[in-house]
């Protein structure tokens, strides 16, 4: 018979953490029971094991019977999630970049258009974006619309904006669509525009590292001044509006140690719906300003601290490679027919740079925003290709217990064509993450934090090359 290929037995600690994504499936039990479970999936049929086969539990959880789980697993699974085929459908949403210009200096960003002298877009533009997306809306029978904007700083080009929400609402309004809103910004803005931003969108996600030394360290202003007192304005302002608040906080190895300690403050200071923590990536600015890359075990165990605070003050905590409630085949927006519009027309699939995918062998780009005649040029052989910068040709992902909710990650940063079980930090820190996450959600939290405080055991979980449980790999 043809065995389910999507079973994980991941080492945790003495234990093996069961994980069958696609069953929607987790447990964590002794070795001894892991190698019952391999022998009688393996064996075809019914096995060996009986209604009597139970394992001794590897921590106080109710003994589960190993019949019961062969036959959970033997059981159809959902499908794995799919790329997109076919013709253009609805894209994951319209975004548009007004500017790439930014009134910031980040010691760490990686847009390396100037600061100040980048195109902006024209209203033109940007209005033929949105007729032409909403073309698209019509054709697909589609319900609803979903306009995300992008930098840069958007707010750099702030007139842009306002034009392009206020025209969007009304052309989709029209149409009987409701028109969702959505902006990532470095908050660093005039009190009376960011309470219009807190009421004209649904959600803002603002980039915030930390407590004042934090952020001022990693992202100040031009010229060096510190941001913080004007982005903590922003960030309570956005607390008392109506759009949800998303706080992004970029960990380097130094704000790494800190995670509980910036997870309760921005759980104190501000009222945010969640907090996304991302690790640093390297760049060439980061290097000159001494900032590296955290630690993965220790921005794991601290990301592990900072979403138990926050989930006690009623705010979810999120690392975009570590989410195990999402089952996707590509990390991002990219492969999602998502319509990006650059500030001087082209759609690309992506927000990056131009040179930064291309520089990473990619090719982005969809089409163009043709302003002469009032359409959208995209190209189907440029989506069908984009669409496949997905899961199914990322070697490295093949054999990783959280190929299914981490999908390899950036596309243009995160390159995953290397050999199966070639992982670097950022798979490091997501493994680690992922399987504290499925401890906890068992009710297993002895054993998550008797795991966490051992590195030793902490790298072999996380370096285990292949977690397949009949693949060859696996603790069992």
């Amino acid at each position: 018979m043809t065995h389910p290929p999507e079973i994980f037995a991941v080492p945790i600690d003495r234990a093996v953490l069961l994980y069958a994504p696609l069953h929607g499936l987790a447990a964590l039990m002794n070795r001894r029971a892991a190698g019952q479970l391999r022998e009688a999936l393996a064996a075809g049929g019914g096995g060996a094991a009986t209604a009597t086969d139970t394992f001794t539990p590897a921590a106080p959880v109710a003994a589960t019977e190993v019949a019961a789980l062969v036959a959970a697993l033997r059981a159809a699974g959902d499908d794995p999630p799919q790329g997109r085929t076919g013709p253009l459908g609805q894209p994951y949403f319209l975004g548009l970049l007004p500017t790439r210009g930014c009134n910031m200096a980040c010691r760490y960003c990686d847009f390396a258009a100037p600061k100040t002298t980048s195109p902006v877009m024209s209203p033109e533009v940007a209005r033929v974006a949105i007729d032409g997306y909403l073309r698209i809306l019509d054709a697909v029978g589609a319900r609803a619309a979903e306009v995300q904007f992008f930098g840069g700083e958007p707010f750099h080009a702030p007139h842009v904006v306002h034009f392009a929400v206020t025209y969007a609402r009304l052309a989709a309004g029209e149409r009987g669509l409701p028109c969702r809103f959505e902006v990532t910004t470095n908050g660093l803005i005039g009190e009376a525009e960011c309470r219009w931003i807190a009421d004209n969108f649904d959600a803002v996600v603002l980039s915030l590292d930390g407590p004042p030394d934090i952020q001022d360290r990693h992202r100040p202003a031009l010229g060096g001044r510190g941001t913080s007192a004007a982005v903590m304005r922003s960030a309570a302002i956005l607390s008392e509006g109506s759009c949800e608040l998303v706080l992004r906080a970029c960990v380097s190895r130094d704000t790494a140690p800190r995670l509980p300690e910036i997870a309760q403050w921005f759980g104190t200071a501000f009222r945010p719906g969640t907090v996304c923590f991302e690790a640093l990536q390297p760049t060439p600015l980061s290097d000159a300003a001494g900032l590296a890359p955290p630690d993965p075990y220790e921005f794991a165990a601290g990301f592990d601290a900072a979403r138990r605070i926050l989930a006690g003050l009623g705010i979810e905590a999120v690392l975009s490679t570590a989410d195990t409630e999402r089952r996707q085949v590509t990390f991002c927006p990219v492969g999602r027919d998502a319509l990006i519009v650059s500030p001087e027309g082209d759609v690309d699939a992506c927000y990056l740079l131009e040179e930064s995918w291309r520089g990473a062998g990619l090719d982005m780009r969809l089409g163009r925003v043709d302003v002469a005649r009032g359409a959208l040029a995209l190209d189907p052989a440029a989506v069908a290709r984009v669409r496949g910068l997905n899961l199914a040709n990322k070697p490295r992902c093949r054999d990783c217990f959280c190929r299914h909710h981490c999908a390899g990650g950036c596309h243009v940063n995160h390159g995953c064509d290397g050999a199966p079980g070639s992982y670097d930090d950022l798979c490091l820190l997501t493994r680690v993450a992922s399987a504290a996450r499925l401890l906890r959600e068992l009710g297993q939290d002895d054993a998550a934090d008797a795991w966490l405080a051992d590195r030793a055991a902490l790298e072999r979980t996380a370096v285990q090359c292949d977690d397949r449980l009949l693949g060859g790999g696996g603790p069992a």
